[in-house]
């Protein structure tokens, strides 16, 4: 009696051990994939670099209607000693003069960060920087010469005001800032001169 009971221990066990070795056998597919690896994005020790502008950036532009935009007259005017406006003479030269007239109204046309100063009673007259042997440069009309350095003028705005309250700009040429003194009238300071430099009123003269 006691060997079918041995017989019937020993197929339990050899059973077992085929079903526990095809569980392990089983393919790899059958059971749940396992989740693909994903790179970490490093975060930058620091904030972000700003974007370096680029040569083909547009020059900023004053808006129209202003005295800047070149859709409006405009008179230039400085207090040095005495307020005076710019004034185109009959000989072509520009100089200070006391009294506001048809001959000291100009159009501030724009060219990129600069301005050309066209003569508002002429047809395509500029000013424009002529330079001495014997003397500081001085300021004359002439053609307008979209090639001539000479005649483009920088406009920077300064905290002073004039008598008036008018906002003063220093009027900056290739050659130097554009000044006035007693003894050579209005004229460029070139730095070999060394004067004080001039501050210039901007006022609206209607439509261009």
């Amino acid at each position: 009696m006691e060997e079918p009971v041995i017989r019937t221990g020993l197929i339990a066990a050899v059973t077992a051990l085929t079903l526990g070795t095809q569980t392990c056998a089983s393919p790899v597919g059958d059971g749940p994939a396992a989740a693909p690896t994903v790179p970490v994005a490093t975060r930058p020790s620091g904030p972000p670099a700003p974007a370096s502008p680029t040569s083909s950036s547009p020059a900023p532009t004053a808006p129209r209607g202003d005295v800047f935009s070149g859709t409006r007259k405009v008179a230039i005017s400085m207090e040095s000693g005495w307020p005076a406006y710019l004034v185109v003479g009959a000989d072509g030269k520009v100089i200070g003069n006391v009294q506001l007239t048809e001959r000291s109204v100009f159009v501030l046309v724009p060219s990129g960060a600069r301005h050309r100063i066209k003569a508002a009673f002429a047809d395509d007259s500029c000013v424009g920087v002529q330079r001495h042997a014997d003397g500081p440069p001085t300021l004359v009309v002439a053609d307008c010469d979209p090639a001539a350095q000479g005649q483009l003028f920088r406009f920077v705005r300064t905290e002073e005001r004039d008598s008036q309250g008018r906002r003063n700009y220093r009027v900056v040429t290739a050659d130097g800032p554009l000044t006035f003194d007693s003894f050579h009238g209005l004229h460029v300071d070139d730095r070999s001169q060394g004067g004080p430099v001039t501050g210039f009123a901007v006022s609206d003269q209607g439509p261009a």
